[in-house]
């Protein structure tokens, strides 16, 4: 059933004043002290290079922290260094056992045709593309999840990025470190391309206590009332929050009612 602006808006103040009043809102740890781990040892990215006259290189990353019941997003990404450019036809992302089982969604940024061809890789400018992959084309491959495609093409500064962002399970709670399992890729040129596995491109994140953005806004996204990804400040504080929430209640909800479509 579609909920009425006036149900939206009395749903999101009851919801930042139950994470007001109940303290519910977490602070964000300093690098080195979740869990017993040193910083050192959970690393946001990791690379590895294959060369064949220029250089092909490959990188899998990650946010640092993320809050329990988030989105955790991991980045693979195949760049060059040269005019031999690559074709990326397929992508693998083998994440940490808690997120196995959970369906994630992927967005891809590379090159348009247009620009790959006819900007001679950037001479008319980035003609970047990005787009989400359709759900029914991420399939699930062994222990992780994969997209495929006709081929993207790569060029010298411009890497081709694949986003793959999982949703935390109820299972995964503040103080864990969630270390990813490696990637794959799938390119021309063959060699020094074709299919190449990285098992040690691992990222590491550490989950932590929501903030108070990602409290509430998590907690809309429960309710139905949108989705948490993508909607947060820099900060997530309750000071850039609640002013727009306040706004929206006592202004008559101008702003919510011209973006209530957009995605």
């Amino acid at each position: 059933m579609k909920k009425s602006p006036i149900s939206r808006r009395l749903i999101t103040t009851v919801a930042a004043a139950s994470v007001v009043a109940s303290g519910l809102v977490g602070v964000a740890a300093a690098p080195g002290v979740v869990g017993t781990a040193n910083a050192a040892e959970c690393k946001q990215s990791s690379s590895a290079k294959k060369t064949l006259i220029v250089d092909y290189a490959f990188q899998k990353s990650v946010q640092p922290e993320v809050g329990a019941g988030n989105i955790v997003k991991y980045s693979l990404s195949v760049s060059t260094s040269g005019v031999g450019n690559p074709y990326v036809q397929q992508v693998w992302d083998y994440p940490a056992q808690a997120l196995r089982s959970v369906k994630p969604t992927v967005k891809i940024q590379a090159f348009t045709l247009l620009g790959g061809i006819l900007g001679g890789g950037g001479v008319i400018g980035n003609m970047l593309e990005e787009h989400v992959v359709p759900e029914a084309n991420v399939k699930k491959d062994g222990l992780g999840w994969t997209y495929s495609h006709t081929g993207y093409a790569v060029f010298a500064g411009k890497a081709f990025t694949a986003e793959f962002s999982y949703k935390l399970p109820s299972s995964v709670k503040a103080g864990t470190e969630l270390t990813s399992f490696g990637a794959k890729f799938r390119a021309t040129p063959n060699p020094p391309l074709g299919t190449v596995e990285f098992p040690n491109m691992t990222a590491c994140t550490k989950v932590r206590m929501p903030n108070a953005g990602e409290a509430i806004l998590g907690g809309l996204d429960a309710a139905g009332l949108g989705s948490a990804e993508g909607q947060l400040s820099s900060t997530g504080s309750l000071n850039d929050l609640l002013p727009g929430i306040i706004g929206g209640v006592i202004g008559g909800g101008g702003e919510e009612d011209k973006d209530k479509d957009a995605k």
